[in-house]
């Protein structure tokens, strides 16, 4: 018998089932199901025969499913032991779907703080770095970012994808290949970070001053006045990131 919990698993509708939406949809019913942990770390999961009867697809569909979770770092096998949960703490938490399943998932105020504090922890360093080192190409790089945000105004979806460059390029402006590697990684995250923070009402033109005030510290080549202004630009965020989160009702951490 397998080593799961026992939760009777919730039916979807059927116009909404694993095998009338494709085969990437049983990866994303496992994966949800996963990171909602449905399964406690270490434990095993049903047998491919069981899951595939869960979810009303055919075994090989539950097959590469599961193939492309072990990918993601979510499972692992044991010969003759089964598939179970690796512990949270190993899964690749940067992986674009992976954020995104987490995202959609109970613990999104979580998320988002444990998002926030990443930021807190690279981009202002990070704006030290090009005030002290950038290029002028680099920063006029920022500056054309900032210029789109500008044209924007106030409407937050026009706004998002140059704010988005704004941030990214602070970081390939720090010439770290390490960085800039980085900002690829978390643009799932920014951009999921965004789409609370930018829900408050003219949200996009309040933040555009402090925007304004990053970009100038790192052409004036200040250092200490960059990281500054980034870490307040980052506290105005994190505020509208909790309104957003107490506005979607998910419940604020602790």
């Amino acid at each position: 018998m397998s080593d799961h919990k026992t939760k009777t698993p919730k039916k979807p509708a059927a116009t909404d089932t694993p095998a009338r939406r494709g085969p990437l949809a049983v990866t994303e019913a496992l994966a949800r199901r996963v990171i909602g942990g449905e399964w406690d770390d270490e434990s095993t999961l049903p047998t491919e025969v069981e899951l595939a009867e869960q979810l009303g697809v055919a075994r090989t569909s539950v097959r590469e499913a599961l193939t492309r979770l072990k990918a993601k770092g979510l499972l692992a096998s044991r010969q003759k032991a089964g598939t179970r949960v690796l512990p949270r703490m190993q899964w690749n938490m940067l992986d674009e779907d992976v954020l995104r399943w987490t995202w959609s998932g109970h613990d999104r105020a979580q998320m988002a703080q444990h998002l926030m504090q990443l930021r807190r922890i690279v981009e202002p360093a990070a704006c030290e770095i090009a005030a002290a080192s950038a290029p002028d190409a680099a920063i006029a790089a920022i500056e054309r970012a900032y210029r789109l945000m500008d044209a924007a105004g106030m409407d937050p979806v026009a706004y998002a994808g140059p704010d988005l460059s704004f941030h990214q390029a602070i970081l390939s402006a720090t010439g770290n290949p390490f960085l800039v590697a980085f900002g690829a990684t978390i643009e799932a995250a920014l951009r999921m970070s965004f789409e609370l923070s930018t829900r408050q009402p003219g949200a996009p033109r309040k933040s555009l001053p402090m925007h304004r005030a990053v970009l100038d510290q790192i052409w004036a080549r200040k250092p200490a006045a960059a990281r500054k202004a980034m870490e307040e630009l980052l506290g105005l965020t994190e505020s509208n990131i909790q309104r957003g989160v107490a506005r979607s009702g998910a419940t604020p951490p602790a």
